[in-house]
């Protein structure tokens, strides 16, 4: 099955993990490239557009998301998904630079308070870009059903019980489109902006779809 990126190699320090990222052949490298596959991941989590984007075209993800890097755009909804489990701290940030000399490779700098966090949630969204972008014909990804799911991943590894409230307890008169809080907890911040230069789900009995995750989040679903 095509994919839309190719994770080369992801380093890991104390506080960053960097993704190298190839956008593979025939693939586009920018949002403007194919915009209703853009307009798809912004409904999957519309909180990217209010996202600080420092170093771009305005001050938030929207004013250059019609017209940037796909990575770029993989680097936002990555960031998104790990504020929304409510274990990235105060601030989730990211930033996506050009490899020189290479259009179709670039590397991801995200925050890095966890690394199974980071990972979990770039292999999420690379999920959901490749439905997107490639395979919009087949059920949607469940964003907050993901979110969960990796929550629930992260604190097993830590050993922790998950004794917060999951994404999906939030009151319904409390909560936006997409289950997120209308007064986020914490700040999604992209520090320097872009520089220089999947199969449909069983369905169950009913006639309801089955949620559709991806990533890290597939083996911890309910």
């Amino acid at each position: 099955m095509a994919e839309l990126f190719n994770i080369l190699k992801i380093t890991v320090d104390e506080d960053k993990a960097r993704a190298r990222v190839l956008v593979n052949p025939d693939m586009p490298l920018r949002t403007s490239e194919d915009i209703e596959a853009t307009a798809r991941v912004y409904y999957l989590a519309p909180a990217i557009a209010k996202h600080v984007c420092l170093g771009d075209a305005g001050r938030e993800f929207q004013d250059c998301m019609g017209d940037t890097e796909i990575a770029h755009l993989l680097e936002h909804l990555t960031v998104e998904i790990m504020n929304e489990t409510g274990l990235a701290g105060d601030i989730s940030c990211g930033r996506t630079r050009a490899i020189e000399n290479d259009p179709r490779v670039y590397e991801i700098e995200l925050s890095c308070p966890d690394d199974a966090l980071t990972i979990g949630s770039l292999s999420s969204a690379t999920f959901m870009m490749d439905w997107a972008f490639l395979h919009s014909d087949v059920q949607a990804p469940d964003l907050p059903g993901t979110v969960d799911a990796l929550r629930r991943l992260v604190l097993s590894l830590r050993g922790e019980g998950d004794e917060e409230a999951s994404s999906e307890d939030v009151p319904a008169e409390e909560a936006g489109p997409m289950g997120e809080p209308t007064e986020p907890a914490q700040a999604r911040i992209d520090v320097e902006g872009a520089a220089v230069g999947a199969a449909q789900a069983d369905e169950p009995d009913g006639d309801a779809p089955r949620p559709v995750f991806g990533g890290a989040a597939a083996g911890h679903m309910e």
